[in-house]
């Protein structure tokens, strides 16, 4: 399986390298990148993680829920540890502790996953990578819109601005999560399952068309977007990257008996815990001005060091 590893990764890191050759070299200006972005998260991914979903049979789809329930622990556990460390210990502002914990907790399983689950688990482990990306999505995500709005208000008041409510905050933030396709598409083929609807295999084939699309064009918006980001290397930086690729998949490796997860779903909530932190995370930064050097740097040196973090994990879990 080592071997398998290697084989998965370097086709994944080869279209990496070449969109961030590309980047550095300026073969793609903004708006494309944005229109490339489009594609793959409005359109291909969304229409890839539906028919994963939406071609499980119910009792696999159940046999999801201890793997559900480690994932949260992982996801959303380890993110509420991380943010009341770095506003006590590291006196960080409430925004800075929020991607913070979101470089801790929050995988890029959506751009990562796909290619590398079906080289090595096969295109079943698809509905992990979906059910992963949605749970990621519907936690980490609005949790940490919220945080920043509050950290953004409390520099509000003191300039006398208008301010929300928090209740408001967080219903603002599971808006926006679930108006993403990513987070309601995959919900919506899982709905379909659990009722036992039949739908209708021509839709599938379809869809699988332009969901085909995912892999190397993800991969290569990856590189894209990591080479606009410039890097820096702290001590704050490396406790960060030691979190993500190697912290959370332990905290996950740990949790697999206690939550009696059977494999394949075992290794693959370990792996998908060993994938970098998302490219969500410094655009959320540079959107509120805060925490914007440690989140980009961490994101690029998380991804530089996968071919190494992710082929010891998959020794180790002997996937």
């Amino acid at each position: 399986m080592l071997l398998t590893s290697f084989s998965v990764l370097i086709p994944v890191l080869f279209v990496m390298a070449l969109g961030y050759w590309a980047g550095r070299t300026k073969r793609f200006d903004a708006d494309q990148i944005q229109g490339l972005n489009a594609l793959v998260m409005t359109y291909a991914m969304p229409a890839l993680m539906f028919v994963a979903a939406v071609t499980t049979r119910r009792s696999e789809m159940l046999a999801e829920a201890p793997f559900l329930a480690g994932l949260l622990v992982a996801f959303l556990g380890l993110f509420i540890v991380v943010v009341a460390l770095s506003v006590v210990v590291l006196h960080h502002s409430v925004g800075e502790a929020a991607l913070q914990a979101s470089l801790f907790t929050f995988p890029s399983a959506a751009f990562f996953g796909v290619p590398i689950f079906k080289g090595i688990f096969g295109p079943a482990s698809l509905l992990s990578i979906a059910s992963a990306s949605v749970l990621a999505s519907i936690t980490i995500l609005p949790l940490t819109i919220v945080l920043l709005e509050i950290g953004a208000q409390h520099s509000a008041n003191k300039t006398n601005q208008e301010t929300q409510g928090i209740g408001t905050l967080i219903l603002q933030g599971l808006l926006t999560s679930f108006k993403k396709p990513m987070v309601w598409a995959p919900l919506l083929g899982a709905v379909i399952v659990l009722l036992d609807i039949d739908f209708p295999t021509e839709i599938d084939a379809m869809l699988s068309l332009i969901g085909s699309t995912t892999g190397g064009a993800s991969l290569f918006l990856a590189g894209l977007v990591i080479a606009t980001y410039s890097v820096k290397i702290n001590r704050e930086i490396l406790v960060n990257v030691l979190g993500k690729m190697v912290l959370q998949p332990a905290l996950m490796a740990a949790l697999v008996v206690p939550f009696a997860i059977h494999n394949p779903l075992g290794h693959e909530a370990i792996l998908i815990c060993a994938i970098p932190a998302t490219s969500v995370i410094p655009i959320f930064a540079a959107r509120y001005k805060v925490y914007e050097t440690e989140s980009t740097s961490t994101v690029v040196i998380d991804s530089l060091l996968m071919l190494f973090t992710f082929t010891v994990a998959v020794f180790l879990v002997g996937a």
